[in-house]
């Protein structure tokens, strides 16, 4: 009977408001939000929406106001105006409480509220807002869109968290002498390039490279002289033909080392020998960046030999689009971007709770639903807001909506290919799954009254479930029911669309990302399906479940010949351990923990001591969605603390436990006995490292220039290990070698690679100026010698217009600020205040 009434409730919902796409219309409120104090109770931060009525008549309680932040939960005082309530996740509302007085035009409602959690960051404010009035009758009437503005963090107590763990805040004291360290000027040449290059020999002498151009390749190697030919063109200007000056030849030479490759440059001609077509293109690349140091064409170039190819097999970063979604044409962009760089790998993100972002015939409602976000009751024909994007579900123009056709896909597989990228699909289940289970209820409702079997075939729902869990982004509904034959249905469905996709691009899908990461406790607890099932297999706990489904996905897989990857979560235990079961399956495991404060840094050695391929993800080295500091003005997420360009330099691959040098208060760590007490990585389980990626979780993303604002610089050092696993500094005792290494990184970041990216058109971050008054002189430094720096002493912000520092000044101000400008970019504002 419960179930009966639970079907008749879902059905009913079916037919109820759903997403509202007409057109916009300005609404006659405006809101300002201003951050209070962290901790001002334990645990809790203190904020205040100020709501204008900018109409012109009363505003009465027939309103409530809908919006996004990262999730908190709201405390309610007993006699204020308004109710904060959480609905899902990222999203609240905000409505009249009993107490409401209506609001006369022209004033402002202070509403102001306490909630556990806290924020050092204005990019977590409040966005995406929009209000919805109700008529006479209670009926939903249009959204409409609100202004927010934010009111500027100028108070320490905004990004300060009483008793938390974490780094100083990069006042202008603490960024100088940070910045001090890299004062030291180095001689670079045209060689000077990411990945750095393993062997060069100057064999004396100079060569033309005119900008005419012979290219001369084997017939194996046909694309990769065509996009040489591209890369000329496109970049230098040059004229490709039979009668060119400068001559480049293509050639096949022998070596057992995947991606190996050879340069001869001398006599005016350039000679690139590779073992395979991927070694071919990647002496391309190196030899269109060594072009690109010298300025423009024609150049001299230093005639040398070189050999080099890569440590690691997977050098990859992955893009989450189901956030926020990224256009084809922005994807095509990336791809040019991973290869210049001799990447390999883009892994793409493709569903997750907030969104569904690929085609897959016979399954039209992940597009038609998962893919769109906006107003919506019932989410029958789009999921809830999320992030900044607000109501309407029907506009492409935000980051919310869209996905790729089975076309745009098959576009990108090919594009990639052509550039010996490797694209991994991940379809993240049975965990962050809310956006299929929201598209298959759809599917459920539409076919309920006319085919009942076609409306259970794909169900991803028990919809008798009582379990309670919270997910770790604060989802309640986010996990499909691994004990329903028919969400096994859906995962094979979905598999082999994809594999048919990479077969008609002319492609063997290789790899298929699982996810299968934070299941929550207590899902599946509560339906009655999934202890039934439990008790006909014989499991013993609730965890069990997960393993079968895992087993059962990577048979599907094995007969198909596609490796199965996940998030560690697949291979661990919960008490740390190693699941034995999949330790000989093939299962490539991306371990992410390697914080020494978390106690799992251990876990990618003791994974692959047991026989584990993995993927190193360490989130403190190489989560390139990690905000660079602590500065309140820096976009990007901390949970797993700040990762900087200096950060991914860190990584070593083959001694993990020195990848991490400060703790989160910012402590130097004994990286020399770090590794005393911890597993080592056995020596005949080294080949199970398979590679380095960065990750890009898409939460804080609001353009594709702030996904390249993410990457670069912090990519470079994931560049140069992925291709440089075991650098020499790493072998070398004490400091010196590691801080001389360090420091000439970072000037073939300022001196070469941010101007290539600037005409690459491709956004980058510049470093905050550190500014440190002595001896009533105002001193600044950068660690991009050319950088530009201006301040102010009255308070405003600096601009192109302010003062410029080049000499120590004469300053008493109480408050001084600066900005550092390069290449049109400019750094977040440094603050000083003068005590």
């Amino acid at each position: 009977m419960k179930t009966t009434a639970l079907v008749l409730s879902t059905l009913l919902s079916c037919f109820l408001l759903s997403c509202n796409s007409s057109k916009k219309t300005s609404a006659p409120v405006s809101i300002t939000w201003e951050m209070g104090k962290n901790g001002i109770a334990p645990g809790c931060y203190d904020n205040t929406f100020y709501i204008k009525n900018n109409g012109k008549t009363e505003l009465n309680g027939n309103w409530v106001i809908y919006y996004n932040q990262m999730p908190m939960t709201p405390i309610n005082a007993d006699s204020a105006q308004l109710t904060l309530e959480w609905i899902s996740s990222t999203y609240f509302k905000i409505y009249p409480s009993k107490n409401y007085k209506p609001l006369a035009a022209g004033e402002t409602l202070e509403f102001h509220t306490l909630c556990r959690g806290s924020i050092i960051k204005e990019t977590n404010a409040p966005s995406g807002t929009y209000i919805v009035f109700m008529d006479e009758n209670g009926n939903e009437q249009q959204p409409q869109n609100i202004e927010i503005k934010i009111v500027p963090f100028t108070n320490s107590a905004q990004w300060t968290r009483p008793n938390a763990r974490e780094l100083p805040y990069p006042d202008g004291n603490y960024v100088y002498e940070q910045n001090a360290f890299f004062s030291r000027q180095f001689d670079l040449d045209e060689t000077h390039i990411f990945p750095s290059i393993k062997s060069i020999e100057k064999t004396g002498g100079k060569s033309t490279f005119a900008k005419t151009v012979r290219i001369e390749a084997e017939a194996d190697f046909t694309n990769e002289a065509d996009l040489l030919k591209k890369a000329l063109v496109s970049q230098f200007g040059c004229t490709v033909s039979e009668q060119g000056e400068t001559v480049v030849k293509l050639k096949k030479t022998e070596n057992e080392k995947s991606e190996y490759y050879e340069i001869k440059i001398s006599g005016n001609a350039v000679e690139i020998n590779g073992a395979d077509a991927h070694g071919i293109f990647n002496g391309c690349r190196t030899l269109i960046n060594i072009l690109g140091n010298t300025g423009n064409l024609p150049s001299e170039i230093s005639n040398m030999q070189i050999a080099d190819y890569p440590d690691m097999y997977h050098r990859g970063v992955m893009l989450d689009v189901c956030r926020n979604f990224t256009v084809k044409n922005n994807i095509f962009k990336l791809i040019d971007i991973l290869s210049t760089y001799k990447m390999n790998v883009l892994h793409l993100h493709l569903s997750d709770d907030e969104g569904w972002r690929l085609e897959i015939p016979g399954l039209e409602e992940l597009t038609q639903i998962a893919s769109r976000r906006g107003h919506t009751r019932d989410e029958s024909e789009c999921l809830y807001p999320a992030f900044d994007w607000g109501w309407d579900a029907s506009d492409t123009g935000t980051l919310a909506n869209g996905y790729y056709t089975r076309n745009d896909f098959m576009e990108i597989l090919k594009y990639a290919n052509r550039r010996h990228i490797n694209v991994i699909p991940e379809i993240d289940v049975p965990g962050h799954s809310r956006a299929a289970i929201k598209a298959m209820n759809a599917r459920y409702c539409k076919y309920l009254e006319t085919d009942r079997a076609k409306a259970e075939e794909y169900l991803l729902t028990d919809f008798a479930d009582t379990s309670k869990y919270l997910s770790a982004q604060s989802f309640t509904d986010n996990v499909m029911n691994v004990a329903m034959p028919s969400a096994y249905k859906f995962v094979e469905k979905v598999i082999d669309e994809i594999d048919k996709m990479y077969t008609d691009a002319g492609l063997k899908l290789k790899i298929f990302h699982l996810g299968g990461d934070e299941v929550p406790h207590g899902a599946w607890e509560g339906s009655a399906i999934s202890l039934d099932f439990m008790k006909q297999q014989g499991m013993l706990e609730i965890r069990d479940l997960k393993d079968y489904f895992v087993g059962h996905i990577l048979d599907i897989l094995d007969k198909r010949q596609i490796q199965l990857a996940a998030w560690q979560d697949i291979a661990l235990l919960h008490d740390g351990t190693g699941n034995e079961r999949f330790a000989n399956r093939n299962v490539l495991s991306y371990c992410w923990n390697n914080v020494p404060e978390w106690k799992g840094d251990d876990i990618p050695y003791k994974l692959a001591n047991d026989g584990y391929p993995i993927v190193l993800c360490n989130v403190t080295n190489l989560y390139l969605d990690m905000s660079y500091s602590k500065h309140q003005n820096e976009p990007g997420l901390h949970w797993g603390g700040f990762v900087n360009e200096f950060n991914t330099f860190d990584v070593l691959p083959f001694d993990i436990y020195k990848s991490v040098r400060k703790d989160f208060n910012g402590n130097s760590i004994d990286i020399e006995n770090a590794t005393k007490t911890k597993p080592a990585l056995k020596k005949n389980a080294q080949h199970q490292i398979k590679g380095l990626q960065g990750q890009f979780f898409a939460e804080t993303l609001k353009s594709f220039e702030m996904v390249e604002y993410q990457f670069f610089p912090k990519m470079f050092g994931l560049v140069e290990r992925a291709w440089n696993a075991q650098p020499q500094w790493s072998q070398t005792k004490g400091e010196q070698a590691y801080e001389t290494e360090k420091q000439l990184y970072n000037a073939k970041i300022s001196g070469k690679e941010l101007p290539r990216l600037a005409k690459m058109k491709t956004n980058f971050r510049v470093a905050q100026p550190g500014i440190k008054i002595i001896d009533g002189l105002l001193q600044a430094n950068s660690y991009i010698p050319n950088a530009e720096i201006r301040y102010t002493t009255d308070g405003s912000e600096p601009d192109e217009q302010s003062a410029l520092w080049t000499a120590p000044v004469a300053c008493d101000a109480k408050q001084v600020k600066a900005k550092a400008f390069y290449l049109g970019k400019r750094s977040v504002t440094t603050l000083l205040e003068n005590e």
